[in-house]
């Protein structure tokens, strides 16, 4: 069994992973993408992953463990795993705020076609939901990044249910920090 934390780029991902971790979860990240402003506790990646449409024979690896995958790469998740999938949910709005903030404090100027992405985030999460539900070696979890913060108790309790109820809860609600919800949606004019 490996778990894949997923989801749209700065759709909490890098939260979830936080989370699994205070659980007790082991995690599997090469830590080479260090914590900055815009993920002040990490990001919880692992290099090969940005290669798996091309390379998939280290997947293995991760068995046991907890990987980050976007959700644009988990077509090429080899099928011989059985996976437990938690998806977030986020707001596509927040996301490409988030998204814009992340590559300002980066320096980066060159704006990007809103509705454009908008449309391409839209269509591919119906695209890749619609793979995960025909797929028999996946157990898929959706979770909403903006109930997550608000109101972590009760999300925190279905995804330990998702786990077998197996997690250290207090543990995983101490890992929600409200303060780092910065881009919300009533916030955000589009």
């Amino acid at each position: 069994m490996i778990t894949i934390v997923t989801g749209l780029p700065r759709s909490g991902t890098s939260l979830m992973m936080q989370i699994l971790e205070k659980a007790g979860m082991e995690i599997l990240t090469d830590e080479l993408r260090k914590a900055d402003e815009s993920n002040q506790r990490g990001y919880y990646e692992y290099e090969k992953v940005k290669s798996l449409m091309k390379d998939s024979s280290w997947v293995g690896d991760a068995e046991g463990k907890v990987l980050k995958v976007i959700s644009g790469l988990l077509s090429f998740l080899p099928a011989k795993f059985e996976y437990k999938i938690v998806f977030m949910q986020r707001d596509i709005d927040e996301v490409l705020s988030s998204q814009s903030r992340l590559l300002e404090r980066k320096g980066v100027t060159k704006k990007a076609d809103y509705k454009i992405l908008k449309t391409t985030f839209e269509k591919q999460l119906v695209g890749i939901k619609k793979l995960l539900s025909q797929k028999p070696n996946v157990d898929l979890l959706e979770v909403s990044y903006r109930d997550l913060v608000l109101n972590p108790e009760s999300e925190i309790y279905k995804i330990n249910g998702f786990f077998g109820n197996t997690l250290d809860t207090e543990k995983m609600v101490s890992a929600v920090d409200k303060t780092l919800y910065r881009e919300k949606k009533e916030d955000i004019i589009a």
